[in-house]
């Protein structure tokens, strides 16, 4: 299990300790919003798929965010973790 001081930290290292930090909170936000799919989120934020997929697979490696496949394509949407620590997020993200 994931506490959430654990979210806290992993959410520190991998914005702002990542280069790619400012994507990966872009594409939080809008999970948070409601799940897409690596297609659905490059079209969102004008970045290559290659890009949403990688960062989707970096935050899946943490726990951040799970998938589900439904039909064709893989859905990602936030974590219980994630959801708990909504909040920190929020206050993270204003530090990058």
């Amino acid at each position: 299990m994931v506490t959430k001081n654990n979210t806290i930290k992993i959410l520190e290292m991998i914005l702002l300790q990542r280069k790619g930090g400012k994507t990966t909170a872009r594409i939080i936000e809008q999970l948070l919003k409601r799940p897409y799919n690596s297609n659905q989120m490059s079209k969102r934020l004008k970045i290559s798929y290659n890009t949403a997929s990688r960062h989707f697979q970096i935050m899946l490696k943490y726990k951040i965010v799970e998938k589900q496949k439904i039909n064709y394509a893989t859905y990602y949407f936030p974590s219980e973790a994630l959801m708990n620590a909504e909040d920190e997020f929020y206050r993270i993200k204003e530090l990058i």
